[in-house]
């Protein structure tokens, strides 16, 4: 922008100044003040705010790395677990992280939970019947 300015001329000092400030990023002027912006050559401040976002965005990534790490200890409970990724804190609705493959009523990981317990049906209780009514009855 200096270059740009200085292409068209008529600008002094304070000018730059101003110009420079109205059209710094709205995170730059949280953290540099209209009343601190005294100088144009006066960038320390400006790399001081972009190493302190740097630092910050690292601090996030690692709380974000530390928080997806499943919880061992805490046995698992239908009522307070998400039916899709297994994780408490949300539901499924809710739910950002990848779909596991798991009971959603016992937590049994690997089985679907249609699987695991089957909804009772006439199919299996004819079936069940059907197998009793042919086993010879002892007499």
């Amino acid at each position: 922008m200096l270059t740009l300015m200085r292409r068209s001329g008529g600008f002094n000092r304070d000018e730059q100044v101003d110009r420079l400030y109205e059209n710094m990023s709205p995170e730059y002027k949280f953290y540099v003040r209209y009343d601190d912006a005294t100088s144009v050559t006066e960038q320390a401040r400006a790399a001081d705010y972009e190493e302190i976002e740097a630092q910050r965005r690292e601090h996030a990534k690692a709380a974000r790395k530390a928080e997806d790490k499943p919880t061992v200890a805490a046995a698992y409970k239908k009522e307070e677990c998400c039916w899709r990724c297994k994780q408490r804190g949300h539901t499924r609705f809710n739910c950002k992280k990848p779909p596991r493959k798991f009971c959603s009523q016992c937590g049994r990981d690997g089985v679907l939970t249609k699987q695991c317990h089957p909804p009772p049906g006439n199919a299996e209780r004819a079936g069940a019947a059907t197998a009793d009514a042919a086993a010879p009855s002892p007499a």
